[in-house]
């Protein structure tokens, strides 16, 4: 917690924009109307008399604006020396709230609002920059723009019961508390992650309450270190079912939707939707070559990803850190994760490591590589997290079940040995 502003920084995080250009290229910027009229109160329909300046789009009945792009997907203010003409020419206000805060993401925290950090931007999966206290009066001014508050109720254990704010914490410092363990390898960290959810999994917490629930989490966490430790080179069998599943929550992580889609013809959603199902059942079946779901894919097998072996320990420091970060920000379950329950929204985060893992791959076979590097790690993080906590696909029920499935006993810690980096 900072001690001049109302909210909760990740202090072992560090950022600096170095005008990369990447959100700029990559993201959608929606627009409220009111700054849609500051932009054109500005006068920027003159400068740039020959463009529209927004898109309209049709999202779920309503009708909504972003800032329009060129057709090599720049965004219409993002000038020749990357930089945004929006800020430079007109002043910072001009630009909508969303540039203004990214990388930040306000998320509800149990005693104040959390800082949550976008992992898809290049400065932040590279942790380059300045320690984050040094943006802390910006962030709590953009934090209030945005009406965050702290959560008014921890999220639910599995369904059956609600947590109170002091074991929630509880859950989340023994999951932190495993990542920081420095005296571990950090693959040894993610195992043992596993091996706590998996206790989680059977334990039954009705009449478990309080200081007894928080005293019962330390024990687990430590009996999951111990495990992870005899357990560091076993290998876990890994049944066809959440295989299955696995590939389709991964498929999923993979694909992005264009708000241009929504207002295609009923002929080319059909043809978008059919190449859609071809491709998840690609990835279902798990053979032949992986179909180009994302631009710059290289051509490659299924089975060529499996043998790219691991690299060092250390190239995974920025996996590590991003789970921290979540965790810090309680952005894993509840109102920071689609309102997720406990135990499926840190299944969910833990197996984001399997995503990145077989993303990293596929970075390191596109590169010519049979061992990953650090390089491949941070590719990777970037695109598992281009879309998790972010594509709305996964507040649907499918894929609430679907990590129903895959909170199972043994199941985190077969996919990590599988899939993961």
């Amino acid at each position: 917690m900072t001690k001049t502003t109302s909210i909760h920084l990740p202090l072992f995080q560090r950022f600096d924009c170095h005008s990369c250009g990447y959100c700029c290229r990559n993201l959608v910027v929606n627009v409220t109307d009111t700054e849609r009229e500051t932009i054109l109160k500005a006068g920027w329909q003159s400068r740039i008399p020959d463009r529209p300046l927004f898109k309209r789009y049709r999202f779920k009945g309503r009708d909504l604006y972003r800032l329009a792009k060129y057709p090599d997907d720049r965004c219409i203010f993002l000038s020749d020396d990357g930089l945004c003409r929006l800020h430079a020419e007109t002043g910072i206000k001009t630009k909508p709230l969303a540039c203004r805060l990214y990388p930040f993401v306000p998320t509800p925290g149990t005693d104040t609002v959390h800082i949550d950090l976008r992992v898809d931007c290049p400065s932040v999966a590279a942790n380059k920059g300045r320690n984050l206290t040094v943006h802390s009066q910006e962030i709590d001014g953009l934090v209030r723009e945005t009406g965050t508050r702290a959560m008014t109720e921890p999220p639910m254990w599995q369904g059956t019961r609600q947590l109170s704010m002091e074991e929630f914490q509880a859950v989340v410092a023994a999951f932190e508390g495993l990542l920081r363990k420095g005296s571990l390898p950090i693959r040894t960290r993610l195992l043992a992650g596993c091996y706590l959810l998996d206790l989680l999994y059977t334990i039954r917490v009705q009449k478990v309450r309080d200081d007894r629930l928080v005293e019962l989490i330390e024990l687990l966490s430590e009996a999951a270190i111990e495990e992870a430790q005899q357990q560091n080179n076993s290998v876990n069998q890994l049944s066809k079912r959440p295989a299955k599943l696995f590939r389709q929550w991964l498929f999923l992580h993979t694909i992005t939707d264009n708000p241009d889609d929504l207002d295609a013809g009923f002929l080319k959603k059909i043809t978008r939707s059919w190449s859609r199902y071809r491709q998840a059942r690609r990835f279902i079946t798990y053979r032949g070559p992986v179909p180009p779901v994302m631009p710059g894919w290289s051509t490659a097998d299924f089975e060529d990803i499996a043998r790219i072996k691991t690299g060092p320990d250390d190239t995974l420091e920025p996996l590590c850190r991003s789970l921290r970060v979540k965790l810090d920000a309680h952005a894993f379950a509840g109102p920071g994760y689609y309102k997720y329950d406990l135990i499926p929204g840190l299944t969910a985060l833990w197996l984001s490591s399997a995503v990145v893992g077989w993303l990293a791959r596929l970075t390191a076979i596109t590169k010519q590589r049979d061992t990953l590097t650090l390089d491949d790690i941070l590719t990777g993080l970037r695109q598992a997290h281009h879309t998790y906590g972010v594509s709305p696909v996964f507040a649907r029920f499918s894929e609430r079940w679907r990590l129903r499935g895959l909170a199972n006993v043994g199941t985190p810690a077969a996919l990590l040995r599988e899939y993961g980096p």
